[in-house]
């Protein structure tokens, strides 16, 4: 049943919180947490969407916010991962005004986290890894670019976009959301980040990555980015594939 999620790119969790003012919500997200709105429906809003990112630092998060009349359960506690500087931010938060719950503080499942009450009386925990890796254990960034072979673009596009959810899933590549793009011929150039130098390694004895890797071999020829035209411009442009 993974081909299912996988087929139709099933992603992103986007929480629905009841909040007893819409627009008062969406401006505490704002000013709080450096959200933005997407959308604000209605007059006075009854429903509206916030969110954080632009996928240049990760997915982005979106919360809905929806207006409750009545008296509103918390709905339990919504997690939010924090990149960097953890500590600045709970600063902002306090500095806002907003009630914080549990100050910053190491976990022992590895986060540091903090504890903010969203409107409505929902529980956000902003957590951060405690420790940055070695920096020989860093994460990788990679652009790999993969030239389809004449009928197999369809073939080609399918298996890049397994590529990285397989090692995400094996651990080998972070969570950050990867990028594919075309070039003019129809070259494939994808950006994504391997977990750790070691985690390249590890990934080339894995079966189901070489199972992976024949698919590729079938369907492209690999390619050197200095092959492509866009390239040789300061500012290399792609069609997002």
């Amino acid at each position: 049943m993974t081909d299912l999620a996988r087929h139709h790119q099933i992603h992103g969790v986007q929480p629905v919180l009841p909040v007893p003012d819409v627009a008062a919500a969406a401006d505490w997200f704002c000013r709080t947490l450096g959200f933005t709105v997407d959308f604000l429906h209605g007059e006075p809003p009854v429903h509206g969407r916030v969110r954080a990112g632009d996928r240049s630092w990760g997915d982005p998060v979106f919360i809905h916010l929806s207006l409750e009349a009545g008296p509103i359960a918390p709905c339990g506690e919504t997690r939010l991962h924090v990149g960097h500087d953890l500590d600045a931010l709970h600063r902002h938060v306090v500095a806002s005004g907003a009630e914080v719950t549990d100050g910053p503080a190491d976990q022992p499942w590895g986060l540091r986290e903090f504890t903010v009450v969203a409107p409505g009386g929902h529980l956000l925990v902003l957590g951060a890894e405690i420790a940055p890796a070695a920096p020989g254990q860093r994460p990788r960034a990679v652009l790999a670019s993969f030239r389809p072979r004449p009928g197999m673009e369809a073939a080609l596009l399918e298996v890049v976009r397994e590529h990285v959810p397989l090692l995400q899933r094996l651990g080998l590549a972070t969570m950050r959301a990867s990028l594919v793009m075309r070039a003019g011929d129809g070259t494939l150039v994808e950006a994504f980040e391997w977990a750790s130098p070691a985690a390249i390694d590890a990934a080339h004895s894995n079966p189901e990555v070489l199972a992976l890797l024949k698919r590729f071999e079938a369907a492209c020829e690999y390619t050197s980015l200095a092959a492509l035209p866009e390239v040789q411009h300061p500012f290399a442009e792609f069609e997002v594939a």
